[in-house]
């Protein structure tokens, strides 16, 4: 009888994550086997080889797979999550394998893949210069493309995992959203042919199963998808491209809630593969590790098809309102709409929110429609005259009256991307081709690569959209940019709020002027003198940044510290008070104990004090040094004071 450390793929309270298990036979690291847990059957992932333990051992229930499902590099890479991410190595190994195994499957027919039509182009003067440098400083470091929007970081993505795949090896591509992956994969497909594999989380099972073997088995090379792609079975792997590196979707919302960047520069160091990180507005810790020395810096700063960036100008909508505009739409926006048009190009409507309003109230007596479960207002949809909360997914339908005081008086305030599409109809006409882009009209399967392709087509005149229509594309009839409120990514209590407001505005004012007209961007807001505007209109990130770098510094923010966020969620409110101020005082004296350098601020309630019918109270935790005996001592202290309803974030990305 044989003896064996294996990991359930879920999570153990109170546990390192790993169990003893008897079976008579060999098993080998990695490999996948079912076994009996909490009265039912739980797959896990065999570790290692243990001797026989002085207590009794359950039998492994069965072998799913014999041959190892998780590599070595996987293993180790979750063991890192682990480290770093207070979680079991179960639940890292879990996000590590994301496809299910031991289901019975039907054939599924794969889209057909294309064959290479696509040529490599002769890299400009600059990309040149850019190639040659990752190639010569190797893969002893991350390389930062910090490219300006349309300068050619694409090519370069391409001609690295040309090299690879000449090479024998294989390549990973993370976009930061879903809605980037038909054209991500239209262009890689066109160049590298039927050895492109797409993974993420919109796929049915049997499709991301399929595509999982043949990755595994060496067929498809290169990987393109969201974070998780990261973990796929890439053999040889010899590099890993992380496009628009600066998103917030990166970083993992679940629990191990990891991100993705810091996982890739494991990952790298694992495999011995390049990792190359491009964004027009890299994070402000990205920036700083390019200029320490951390990373390899690489700029790009200028175009390839126009020689200048878009014209950017800021409308003070305070003096719309003064003269009588009440429109959510500025003279100066309606005129560039009408006057692009015109010319048969394309417009870009960006509003970072859905829905028709943003909240419902009653003139007479105030009240406000809010979610019963959330505790924050309720956002107006016409498509279905139903209110909606957009944390919980709550709906009701929406009232004629008000149901305080009976009131006639109902009011509808604010603006989302449903009622900017109205507001172009009635100014510009229903013959106007418009389409509305959030996750509204996204829902269903198909429909991003659908929208895209007609937009691409020059099927749509006026694009309506969240920040999902911000991202990557490369559309050259887009010749104007609206942003119509720009003050709502800014007015947020968070030190990284101005960072990206600005990285969002950036990014999809370079959605213009990718062909061969020049393009605009109108960027409305009732506070123009912000120094964020300043920096907008000039294209000028580095002077952004290092105003915020000073900032960063004086108040001790990334990257001067770490920050772990300690979220408690409970039904009572006085229990989750209570709680959270017994934790901050057990935390604190345990810091203290262990010698530990630490600023704790809170509890406090969180941001959204309500969701989902529970309270939330938070700790942060700021950490000015990182390393492996900090996280061990803050590990052991955090199994020791949570309990049931914290969530434990490092790096959140808002606190």
């Amino acid at each position: 009888m044989q003896y064996y450390k294996v990991a359930p793929l879920t999570h153990l309270a109170n546990s390192d994550g790993l169990l003893t298990y008897s079976y008579d036979g060999k098993l080998s690291r990695g490999s996948l086997v079912s076994i009996s847990l909490r009265s039912g059957k739980k797959q896990a992932i065999v570790i290692e080889n243990t001797p026989k333990p002085d207590f009794d051992t359950k039998d492994v229930t069965s072998v799913i797979s014999e041959v190892p499902v998780v590599s070595e590099e996987n293993i180790k890479l979750a063991e890192f999550i682990t480290r770093e991410y207070f979680c079991t190595l179960g639940e890292a190994l879990a996000t590590v394998l994301p496809v299910v195994f031991g289901k019975k499957r039907r054939k599924t027919d794969l889209e057909v893949a294309t064959k290479t039509s696509e040529k490599s182009h002769t890299l400009t003067k600059d990309q040149q210069k850019v190639y040659d440098c990752i190639k010569k400083e190797g893969v002893a470091r991350p390389h930062l493309l910090f490219g300006v929007t349309g300068s050619g970081k694409t090519e370069l993505y391409l001609q690295l995992i040309e090299e690879a795949l000449n090479e024998g090896k294989g390549a990973i591509v993370l976009v930061p959203e879903i809605s980037l992956t038909p054209q991500t994969v239209a262009r890689f497909r066109a160049r590298f042919g039927d050895t492109i594999a797409l993974l993420h989380s919109n796929m049915k099972e049997t499709e991301k199963f399929a595509e999982w073997q043949m990755i595994s088995e060496g067929v498809k090379r290169v990987v393109i998808g969201p974070r998780s792609a990261l973990f796929a079975p890439v053999g040889n792997l010899g590099v890993v491209i992380i496009d628009e590196s600066h998103e917030s979707s990166y970083k993992q919302d679940s629990t191990p809630r990891y991100q993705a960047v810091r996982v890739a520069e494991e990952l790298s160091k694992l495999c011995g593969s390049y990792l190359v990180l491009g964004s027009a507005t890299p994070t402000v810790e990205q920036l700083y590790n390019g200029y320490e020395g951390n990373y390899v810096l690489h700029t790009l700063n200028n175009r390839i098809v126009q020689t200048s960036m878009p014209k950017v100008e800021i409308v003070d909508m305070r003096n719309e309102f003064h003269y009588g505009n009440r429109s959510i739409f500025s003279e100066k926006l309606q005129k560039e709409i009408k006057d692009t048009l015109a010319e048969k190009r394309q417009v870009l409507l960006f509003l970072n929110r859905r829905g028709m309003s943003t909240f419902v109230s009653c003139r007479d007596c105030g009240h406000v429609e809010k979610c019963p479960h959330c505790d924050i207002p309720l956002t107006f949809h016409y498509s279905d005259l139903s209110l909606r909360c957009h944390h919980c997914e709550l709906t009701k339908a929406a009232p004629t009256i008000c149901p305080e005081c009976k009131s006639l008086a109902i009011k509808y305030f604010g603006s989302g991307t449903e009622r900017v599409e109205q507001e172009i109809q009635k100014l510009f006409g229903k013959e106007v081709r418009t389409v509305r882009m959030d996750s509204d009209t996204t829902s269903t399967k198909g429909s991003h690569k659908s929208i895209f392709d007609d937009i691409k087509a020059g099927h749509t005149d006026i694009i309506i959209g969240t920040q999902m229509i911000a991202k990557g594309w490369d559309i050259a009839g887009i010749d104007l940019i609206g942003v119509i409120s720009a003050d709502s990514l800014l007015n947020l209590p968070d030190y990284g709020a101005e960072e990206r407001a600005f990285s969002l505005m950036v990014q999809v004012a370079g959605r213009a002027g990718r062909g061969t007209t020049p393009g605009k961007v109108v960027v409305q807001t009732y506070n123009p003198d912000l120094d964020v505007f300043r920096y907008l209109s000039a294209h000028d990130y580095v002077s952004f940044y290092n105003k915020a770098i000073e900032e960063r510094k004086t108040l001790q923010y990334p990257p001067f510290s770490k920050i772990v966020s300690l979220l408690y969620n409970n039904a009572d409110n006085v229990v989750a008070k209570d709680t959270a101020q017994k934790t901050a005082m057990k935390l604190e004296k345990a810091l203290i104990e262990a010698s530990i350098s630490y600023q704790l601020i809170g509890p406090a309630p969180a941001f959204i004090p309500k969701l989902r019918g529970k309270y939330r109270w938070q700790i942060i935790i700021k950490l000015p040094k990182w390393n492996h005996k900090n996280t061990e001592v803050l590990n052991n202290i955090i199994t020791q004071v949570s309990t049931n309803g914290w969530t434990i974030d490092v790096d959140p990305n808002g606190i």
